[in-house]
């Protein structure tokens, strides 16, 4: 997994240029979960620069390992944003609307979209709502390639 703290983040691209700003909107995410509220203006940031209109970048395929570990935090436990934007990321990638995986990102990546499967498929199987079983859903069916 790539650092938070690591100068490769400049060196990747999200929707709007630089990454450099990825890692500091990776560390504040974990204090900021929708928990069925207004998405947190930090999820939008994240989404709006990793998955860009089902478009994913070279920073998104790095940031996914860091939002598997905070969808296994317990306070994301009601909380389907980082699985679903794993899950569009890996869409994206599939669909081909983004860069192939840098090979220095592959192993970390791969390892975290199987890691993000076993959890969609836990979130699915305790959906508190319609809204969070169409996340689950949708996000494994991208995980596991469909």
């Amino acid at each position: 997994m790539l650092p938070l703290s690591s100068p490769r983040w400049a060196e990747l691209s999200h929707a709007y240029g630089a990454a450099a700003d990825i890692p500091r909107l990776l560390e504040r995410a974990p204090f900021e979960s929708r928990a069925g509220h207004e998405p947190a203006s930090v999820w939008f940031d994240l989404w709006s620069a990793l998955c860009h209109q089902g478009d994913a970048y070279t920073a998104s395929y790095a940031a996914v390992p860091h939002l598997v570990g905070i969808a296994k935090l317990p306070s994301f436990q009601r909380s389907y944003d980082p699985i679903l934007l794993a899950g569009c990321i890996e869409l994206a990638r599939l669909e081909g609307t983004g860069p192939d995986v840098p090979s220095d990102l592959t192993a970390a990546y791969f390892q975290a979209i199987e890691e993000a499967r076993i959890l969609a498929e836990d979130g699915l199987a305790r959906a508190w709502d319609d809204d969070s079983r169409e996340a689950f859903s949708g996000s494994l069916a991208a995980l596991k390639g469909r």
